[in-house]
């Protein structure tokens, strides 16, 4: 605009050439005048508009350099070839690092993936998990010997209970007709009597306490009735008491549920973690 201004100056000059010539002639100014005048403001007006036609051009591609931006779809005559330019390789760098942005995401989203699925399914290893034997232990060892066996769960533990109990060291026993059988859930080995499954838990453990307090070595326990029995969570086993961390949940396909509290998936199985046990398909604490 201010090369515009400067550029509407021009005209006054074209009208003092004509105040001249029409004082010299009276006769010019009455028949000719306003044809010459009309061509003499043409012309003017022309080399005007010229002349801020291209201050306009100038001070355009001084914006655009200033900017360093070439507006999409403009022309050539509107855009010099630098700027194109320029606005190609800005382009190009944009779509380099969106890419770029694209490509990261993708990799944090399969990583994340991979981490799921690590803690979920046949193959998860549990975290935070009991260091201590656990009762889950103890049976996962007797179902490995009784696979490698090939036996069938046979329940006959081969002793009597005619005219007295069958012996504690039998484990979970039934007297039945006056013979020694295993309590469901357990296979006789050896005379004595295994659990085949988690759930094939007891508390006794066949110690005593009418007298003295349980022993130590039993583990978890406490006395009722003279009997030393494991506490709430334990399962008895060769005279001790194991944790019960198995809740009974599966977790092959999907997480262990909330309800069951603080657990962790172990070969597809939901499991307390340390210092809790299962009680009713839910972690406790001890």
């Amino acid at each position: 605009r201010r090369n515009l201004s400067a550029q509407a100056q021009s005209p006054p000059l074209c009208y003092s050439l004509l105040r001249q010539v029409s004082s010299r002639s009276p006769y010019l100014k009455l028949c000719f005048f306003p044809r010459m005048a009309r061509t003499f403001l043409s012309v003017c007006l022309c080399l005007a508009l010229a002349a801020s036609v291209s201050a306009s051009d100038d001070g355009i591609l001084q914006g655009l350099e200033a900017d360093e931006v070439c507006q999409a779809g403009a022309s050539a005559g509107d855009c010099s070839l630098e700027l194109r330019q320029l606005r190609a390789a800005q382009m190009k760098v944009a779509t380099e690092a969106e890419a770029q942005t694209e490509q990261t995401q993708k990799i944090e989203e399969a990583a994340a993936s991979e981490e799921g699925s690590k803690l979920i399914g046949p193959d998860a290893e549990g975290q935070d998990m009991w260091q201590e034997t656990t009762w889950s232990d103890v049976i996962a060892d007797l179902q490995i010997n009784q696979s490698a066996e090939g036996s069938s769960c046979d329940t006959e533990t081969g002793g009597t209970c005619s005219l007295l109990s069958c012996a504690a060291s039998r484990g979970a026993t039934r007297c039945v007709s006056g013979a020694c059988k295993c309590a469901p859930g357990y296979c006789a080995k050896g005379g004595s009597c295994f659990p085949s499954s988690p759930a094939s838990c007891v508390a006794d453990t066949g110690g005593t306490c009418s007298v003295t307090s349980c022993k130590s070595s039993r583990g978890d326990t406490k006395c009722k009735a003279g009997t030393c029995l494991c506490k709430t969570g334990g399962c008895a086993w060769k005279g001790a008491c194991f944790a019960a961390t198995d809740t009974g949940g599966s977790c092959s396909v999907l997480p262990c549920g909330l309800s069951r509290g603080p657990t962790t998936c172990h070969r597809g199985r939901c499991l307390c973690k340390d210092k809790y046990v299962a009680v009713a398909g839910m972690c406790v604490a001890m």
